[in-house]
């Protein structure tokens, strides 16, 4: 081999490497980009679970105070009867603290 053929040879492989960096550059670049694109989705779903969670939570509060209203309006004595017992109770375990 001459020294003009391992020059060109050497060139060449520089080349070679060259291409073959770039190639690696443009793969993570992509990959890069699918992982942001996946993870927005990601979080995009799970702001929208939450949404939902949050929704069905409220509208169960609305229910179990509906609910509530109405037994005190058709129970008034026994919803204060109820109610002086829970504040003793609390009183009680307040006071041995």
């Amino acid at each position: 081999m001459t020294t003009s053929a391992a020059g060109r040879s050497i060139t060449h492989d520089n080349e070679t490497l060259a291409e073959k960096a770039v190639a690696v550059k443009d793969a993570a670049a992509d990959l890069a980009s699918e992982t942001k694109r996946y993870a927005k989705h990601r979080v995009s779903d799970a702001k929208e679970t939450a949404g939902e969670w949050i929704e069905t939570a409220k509208d169960k509060a609305v229910d179990y105070k509906d609910c509530t209203v109405e037994y005190v309006q058709r129970n008034p004595y026994k919803s204060i009867a109820i109610a002086v017992g829970i504040g003793f109770v609390a009183g009680l375990i307040l006071k041995r603290r």
